[in-house]
């Protein structure tokens, strides 16, 4: 009972995140959306800002092995698989954007916590994307190249693409630099 009130705090405070910036997310609204009280979340957390982080971090290692974890359990195909995760908008939300970068966005610049917090969000995401490239060289799939420039390249067109879709409100324009990708990354394929 005592880690579903945790979870569901860390849900809805990850919601509320995602929704509103950290700056805009109500205390009482993650409480209501959780359904507990103010003492249930001091017992798992000091305050908002660490219930913040925790919520954050938790959740996106959670999206990361959704993502890329289920990849790297594949005997093959990395590359093909890592492409058709990205075409796949089922599980992005265009409207509301990235969330790793809504929150680099709002508050890294403010605050120490969140800025050392994101950027090891960020070199979790470039390392799986990584890790994935490195499988595919190693089962000879993908020619041998510089994969940690590599993923770095891809999480920068991945975000853009987010933001772009975000920004027109047209969900084609991921897709169309999506295809980009898939074809510019098709050339490394053995």
């Amino acid at each position: 009972m005592k880690e579903h009130t945790r979870q569901k705090l860390i849900d809805a405070t990850y919601e509320e995140i995602y929704s509103n910036g950290y700056q805009g997310a109500a205390l009482s609204e993650i409480l209501k959306k959780a359904g507990v009280h103010k003492g249930s979340m001091y017992h798992y957390f000091e305050n908002k800002k660490d219930m913040s982080l925790v919520a954050i971090n938790e959740k996106m290692d959670a999206r990361f092995f959704e993502r890329y974890g289920k990849i790297l359990e594949l005997q093959n195909g990395f590359v093909d698989a890592l492409i058709a995760g990205y075409k796949d908008t089922t599980k992005r939300d265009f409207k509301r954007g990235c969330p790793i970068a809504n929150i680099v966005q709002e508050m890294s610049n403010i605050d120490e916590d969140f800025n050392l917090t994101m950027k090891t969000v960020y070199e979790k995401f470039r390392a799986n994307i990584k890790n994935i490239l490195d499988k595919a060289v190693e089962v000879k799939e993908f020619k041998p190249c510089n994969t940690q420039k590599l993923a770095l390249y891809i999480s920068a067109v991945l975000e853009g693409a987010i933001l772009a879709a975000k920004a027109s409100g047209d969900e084609q324009d991921f897709l169309d630099t999506i295809e980009i990708l898939e074809e510019y990354l098709k050339e490394f394929i053995l």
